[in-house]
């Protein structure tokens, strides 16, 4: 009685000895891990040596192409093209607010939902120095690594201004996710009316990794927003929508990537017109969202018959049911994949260099 009083001293719980765990020395673990997995007997032996040995040779050889014998002056002389490529130089202050209100951004959000760690200020750095890197051409070193100080000013500047706002839930809490969330979808609108807004600037000048950091989230963003009702469309009782979503599912799907980029280059010219920029980011939003649907068609069929009847049975109607907990258990279930098909669509978008000169 007297230990369930408060105040009470606890009593402490002594293990028996023969499940208590010995804390060993650090050195001592490392020591059995090496012989347990890299030295376990003869043979595994002979064979971590000889993985080591080819590991070394290769390392070796990066290293002595790296720093003795590869001619980087090709890359050091064009980083403005490589980065910007026919942007011109006079308006490069357009990129640099384009990539502060990104950061920006990306500090508003993490504060929203997430926090920094050590991981994220360790990546921060690194891409920080592969953009001054890139952006580093000629006497613009310095002024290069000043803009992009500023931008990972801004980019802390957001971090602040909303980790400190509480994470409970409350009216504030949803204005902030509201409001950051509503940024965020107008991000990619606000970073191309900074581009080409006002001066000589326009599609045509967005060349190099420019056209793929604007390509990537326009096939990304557009993939899911069409994937979300393609696959809600190809799961439905009704024949019609199901056999249409079906169709463009599995058409788009059954050709390359680059064949609808030269759809885009012969065909929508004629239907949509516009720029060849454009009409590329129509076909990589149409492209992904086939692919997304897939995704989240499968995380559809995975979820339990059972979240379907909880959901009747506490008398939600189907629209509710598939708005309130459906959907959302359906998008995380689908989230990996769907991270995979992102890092897809971002590395094919340096097939668009392929069209433009044909343009």
């Amino acid at each position: 009685m007297m230990a369930n009083m408060p105040g009470a001293p606890r009593e402490r719980i002594v293990l028996p000895p023969h499940r208590q765990r010995a804390r060993r020395p650090r050195s001592v673990r490392a020591r059995e891990w090496v012989r347990k997995n890299l030295f376990p007997s003869l043979g595994g032996s002979i064979m971590t040596l000889i993985a080591g040995a080819i590991l070394a040779a290769m390392l070796v050889g990066v290293i002595m192409f790296v720093f003795v014998g590869a001619n980087w002056e090709v890359i050091t002389q064009n980083r403005w093209l490589l980065f910007a490529g026919g942007f011109p130089r006079e308006e490069a202050w357009r990129l640099w607010v384009s990539i502060a209100v990104v950061f920006g951004l990306i500090g508003l959000a993490y504060g929203t939902w997430s926090s920094l760690g050590r991981r994220d200020h360790l990546f921060i750095a690194v891409i920080g120095a592969f953009v001054i890197f890139l952006m580093a051409h000629g006497g613009a070193a310095i002024w290069s690594t000043v803009y992009f100080l500023i931008a990972v000013g801004c980019l802390y500047l957001g971090y602040a201004a909303t980790i400190r706002l509480p994470r409970e839930t409350s009216a504030l809490r949803t204005l902030q996710q509201r409001v950051v969330g509503g940024l965020l979808a107008l991000s990619l609108p606000i970073v191309l009316l900074i581009l080409l807004l006002g001066g000589e600037v326009g599609p045509r000048h967005l060349e190099g990794f420019v056209l793929n950091l604007i390509l990537a989230p326009v096939g990304i963003v557009g993939g899911v927003l069409l994937g979300i009702p393609l696959a809600m469309g190809r799961a439905s009782r009704l024949r019609t929508i199901s056999l249409t979503c079906t169709a463009y599912i599995e058409i788009v799907r059954g050709a390359p990537l680059l064949g609808w980029l030269f759809v885009a280059l012969f065909i929508l010219d004629d239907i949509i017109g516009g720029d060849l920029i454009i009409r590329a980011m129509v076909v990589m939003a149409v492209f992904t969202g086939a692919y997304m649907a897939e995704y989240i068609r499968g995380a559809l069929q995975a979820l339990p018959r059972g979240q379907y009847e909880a959901g009747q049975a506490v008398g939600l109607t189907k629209r509710q049911r598939t708005r309130l907990f459906i959907r959302p258990q359906a998008l995380r279930i689908s989230f990996p994949p769907m991270v995979g098909q992102a890092v897809s669509i971002w590395r094919d978008t340096t097939l668009v260099t392929v069209i433009l000169p044909l343009r």
